[in-house]
């Protein structure tokens, strides 16, 4: 979602043309040059706001920090497994749409592999976290669950996806980032945390 139009101030304009340029290239490859041009001030401005680029990052985190926490911090519970996967899914997919900049931005600083991009994926697996402990709470959960790898397997499957978007795409051959692109995913995902992808032992000795 575009910022409102109370916060376009020139800082807020900066900090945007960063997020762009770091979703699209990465942060090593942004220059303060490039967030200038981009956001159409001098570079002297963005010294002026942000004294570095190491701090105009920063500001993008915790800008990021920001949207990502307002739209999965109010954790989903429900009184069946798939009701709360889908709920889930649902907003995952939302996100997406409505914030696609951001998305890429993630996937991007993450595979920068540097203290920024570990406190930044910090801050998604505590998302994650919570709302698995929301769901174990809840008793939706198996009791032998690893909950750290759970949560690491959802930010694998939902940010690796658009790591390799274009390719993933391709094979598809529909856009992941599409309505139907995500829909399908969104399907295709809660059924594999709900079910798995083996058939019940019981199931497989009968058809022997």
């Amino acid at each position: 979602m575009p910022p409102a139009a109370a916060d376009l101030t020139a800082a807020a304009r900066i900090r945007d043309a960063a997020l762009a340029r770091f979703a699209a290239v990465g942060v090593a490859a942004t220059s303060i040059r490039d967030v200038a041009k981009g956001a159409g001030v001098s570079p002297g401005l963005i010294q002026h706001h942000y004294r570095s680029k190491a701090r105009l990052r920063k500001a993008v985190d915790e800008h990021v920090a920001l949207r990502t926490t307002a739209a999965f911090a109010d954790v989903i519970g429900g009184d069946e497994a798939a009701e709360s996967a889908g709920k889930l899914g649902e907003r995952i997919s939302a996100f997406i749409r409505t914030n696609p900049v951001i998305f890429a931005y993630i996937g991007r600083s993450l595979l920068e592999g540097d203290a920024a991009s570990e406190a930044l994926l910090g801050h998604f697996l505590g998302l994650a976290r919570a709302q698995l402990g929301r769901l174990a709470a809840d008793k939706l959960l198996r009791s032998d669950l690893d909950l750290e790898w759970a949560a690491l397997h959802l930010m694998l499957i939902d940010v690796g996806g658009f790591l390799l978007e274009r390719s993933v795409s391709r094979y598809l051959g529909t856009p992941i980032t599409s309505g139907t692109g995500l829909k399908r995913m969104e399907k295709a995902t809660a059924a594999l945390f709900l079910h798995g992808i083996y058939r019940p032992t019981r199931q497989r000795r009968r058809r022997r």
